[in-house]
């Protein structure tokens, strides 16, 4: 049965009504990107801000709105008590630890999990075993780590190699995937699986010319078809260790499928596609797009996000993309980020609800100089600035703008 929609003008929106759809883009708005009821007119003025026509879902409004006029008229019936409103999702994880003091009890750990990866990658490109053993309890360690609190490994994840993309990136994919799953409520065993996973999906790299993965340039066919050979390469090694999980190996060998079935090797679309398979494969995009690569410019955490929202059920299901969005948030934690008052900040914590408003250090003033002392800044709390203008994050910066380096700021604890 086709869901019952109407659009209306923001004007016309009463307390009670689910807003479904925006006439611009989601993530461009604070607002969650499931839809939302109008609680109070105080939202409606606030939504008034991002747009001027939205589509109402009749079906789950609780105020009464006029059905849309191609729609046979219902019979009268008695009116049917208040829906309650919807449960959210009570969070699998607690966050227990402080962002502050878990990046300082981490920070170790953090150093220890790239230099293993490090070694894996480094010993098969020398035809040497590595220790799976090694690297599984790393990552465990990692899992603990995130579901203590998210933000403080996705901080320290932000460090950039210029010279060792390939082990920097699983390291990371393995962050961000483990906060994805944290997000989405998975067991600890499959965020373990998953963070595995990820860090070796990669290891058949090993195994290509160097040529090939440094080329600046077009790949032609021929190179095209040899580096995604890498799949095959990465689950013979893999395949033969000892222990090594079913879900490890599928999602090794499903992180390059996609949504469409325009992936390889396999061409799977859709539900044939594991779940975490499915997983890999969006956060391994995300951060080859944020990454500076030979071939290819680092996007902002802004682009990226807005790359993937427009890549929802072709590459990757939309659902997946819109919870990773929601996990991650648009600015992820050790964003560099520029005010609407002209101030630079560093994201340091996202505010779920909020998308658009994080928890920001200030680093630079309006003028560019640095401020005497970071200062912290909630903006879901800090709404307008000090010349009582509203205040808005105006985009994403790359790091080093403005003389910036976000991995050398200090966290107190």
């Amino acid at each position: 049965m086709p869901v019952e929609q109407k659009v209306i003008r923001v004007d016309e929106l009463q307390v009670g009504m689910y807003v479904a759809k925006l006439d611009r883009p989601w993530i461009e708005t604070p607002y969650p990107l499931q839809g939302f009821y109008i609680k109070d007119l105080g939202e409606v003025d606030q939504l008034r801000r991002y747009c001027r026509n939205v589509t109402i879902d009749l079906s789950r409004s609780r105020a009464a709105v006029e059905p849309v006029r191609h729609m046979a008229p219902k019979p009268q019936v008695s009116p049917a008590p208040a829906a309650a409103a919807p449960k959210l999702r009570k969070p699998a994880y607690q966050t227990s630890v402080s962002m502050p003091q878990e990046v300082s009890a981490s920070r170790e750990l953090h150093q220890h999990f790239a230099r293993e990866v490090e070694a894996v990658y480094h010993r098969l490109a020398e035809g040497k075993a590595i220790n799976i053993e090694a690297t599984r309890q790393v990552t465990g360690q990692v899992v603990e780590s995130v579901i203590r609190n998210p933000d403080a490994m996705v901080w320290l994840s932000r460090v950039r190699e210029k010279d060792s993309y390939s082990y920097h990136h699983a390291f990371r994919c393995a962050i961000w995937g483990t906060v994805f799953g944290r997000h989405l409520g998975i067991s600890r065993s499959a965020l373990e699986s998953l963070a595995l996973g990820l860090t070796l999906m990669d290891v058949g790299k090993a195994k290509l010319p160097d040529g090939l993965l440094n080329k600046s340039g077009m790949l032609t066919p021929a190179e095209r078809s040899e580096l995604r050979r890498h799949v095959g390469y990465s689950l013979e090694i893999l395949g033969g260790m000892p222990g090594m999980g079913e879900q490890v190996l599928q999602m090794v060998a499903e992180h390059h499928e996609r949504f469409d079935g325009s992936g390889y090797p396999n061409q799977l679309a859709g539900k044939a596609i594991s779940p975490l398979g499915k997983i890999a494969g969006l956060v391994d995009t995300y951060d080859a797009m944020t990454s500076e690569r030979p071939y290819a410019r680092a996007l902002t955490s802004v682009e990226a996000v807005s790359r993937l929202y427009d890549l929802r059920n072709t590459e990757f299901q939309a659902q997946l993309v819109e919870e990773f969005i929601q996990a991650i948030g648009v600015y992820p934690t050790g964003t560099l980020v520029h005010l609407s008052n002209h101030e630079v900040g560093v994201v340091i914590a996202q505010n779920p609800e909020r998308r658009l408003r994080p928890k920001l250090l200030v680093l630079l003033d309006g003028d560019k100089k640095p401020v005497g002392r970071p200062r912290y800044l909630d903006m879901l709390s800090t709404t307008h600035d000090s010349a009582g203008e509203p205040l808005r994050i105006i985009t994403s910066l790359l790091p080093g703008t403005f003389g910036v380096d976000p991995a050398k700021v200090q966290l107190a604890a």
